[in-house]
């Protein structure tokens, strides 16, 4: 429950009106929270001797996080340097002064750190998923950013200038990318060290393909926060269109439920092998019923709604029975 807060808290501050110290305290609280919750999860899977040092003081928050990757399977390659990343600037801005970060940055790096933060609850620790993680967060957003992968993109040309913020970002950024990539790391690479690394390049080398951050940048998904005004009577879907304008606009039609939810619970329950009366607890139990994004509840005249599931409930269904095939919706215990 504390890691469920902190993880609330790093939201709060990260919408804070006044933007005094709000990165810093959205970072602290979100790397707090991450350490906790990897923390708790070595002790489930492996005992409390898995975060314990030889002195008795237990292991950092980096090192307990790639053990969520790398032994205890939890979290995926690019969630893992996402949450690096977060420590890393987390660090910095505890010992030393933050450079300005752009918002595009710190809006990517929280969204995927509360939405793997999130999965992990809901398909880890159910109980507190429920009682206090299944919930929306209000973030308005006015003006029009790019991504990510842009901002980054523009960190490296300054990558040689070692006084310079700019260059002392990519680097936060990537000593947490590469610390996520070592199974066995001890700390993270100090700002000196890095340097070294990229002047010993030849002059005319592009830096960015050697550094850690530039395959995770090329590779991870990116995240935009776009407000979407809809007129009455119409339901809006968002979809994006491939295209080198890393400005351009989101495109926005508005959705057919018989297309984009085409599975009865009698469908469904044929798609991933189990009765109808399973599937339907199976859904409600692990919220996709009531989950937008798997289904859409159809008006009738006759029995009020009837639930209608989309191909990527059946995909997160089977998965979720893959990971755990002792799981009985009809067991509560």
């Amino acid at each position: 429950m504390t890691a469920i807060q902190a993880a609330k808290f790093s939201i709060e501050n990260f919408n804070r009106i006044d933007v005094l110290h709000k990165d810093q305290a959205a970072l602290i609280f979100n790397a707090q929270a991450w350490e906790l919750l990897a923390k708790g999860s070595l002790i489930r899977y492996e005992g409390i001797e898995s975060i314990l040092q030889k002195s008795g003081k237990t292991i950092t928050a980096e090192r307990a996080v790639n053990k969520m990757y790398h032994s205890l399977k939890l979290i995926n390659k690019d969630e893992a340097a996402v949450v690096q990343q977060i420590i890393s600037l987390r660090n910095e801005a505890m010992h030393g002064i933050l450079p300005v970060i752009p918002d595009e940055i710190m809006t990517h790096l929280l969204y995927f750190s509360i939405k793997s933060f999130r999965k992990v609850l809901e398909e880890n620790f159910k109980t507190y998923f429920k009682e206090a993680f299944n919930t929306n967060f209000l973030s308005i957003a006015f003006t029009n950013h790019t991504f990510y992968s842009d901002k980054v993109s523009k960190l490296f040309s300054d990558s040689r200038k070692y006084a310079s913020e700019k260059n002392r970002l990519l680097y936060l950024l990537d000593r947490g990318v590469a610390f996520s990539e070592k199974e066995v790391a001890a700390s993270l690479e100090t700002h000196n060290k890095w340097q070294d690394r990229i002047k010993k390049l030849p002059r005319k080398s592009r830096v960015a393909r050697h550094l850690s951050i530039y395959t995770h940048m090329t590779e991870t998904e990116d995240v935009r926060f776009v407000p979407v005004e809809v007129k009455k009577g119409f339901r809006p879907e968002v979809r994006t269109v491939k295209s080198k304008n890393s400005t351009a606009p989101v495109m926005v039609h508005k959705s057919d439920p018989n297309i984009d939810y085409p599975h009865t619970t009698k469908e469904l329950a044929e798609k991933i092998g189990k009765n109808q009366n399973f599937t339907a607890r199976m859904a409600s139990d692990l919220f996709i019923r009531t989950d937008e994004k798997y289904c859409y509840l159809v008006k009738t005249s006759k029995s009020g709604v009837v639930p209608k599931y989309g191909d990527n409930a059946i995909q997160y269904m089977k998965s979720y029975l893959e990971k755990h095939p002792e799981y009985n919706p009809y067991n509560k215990s």
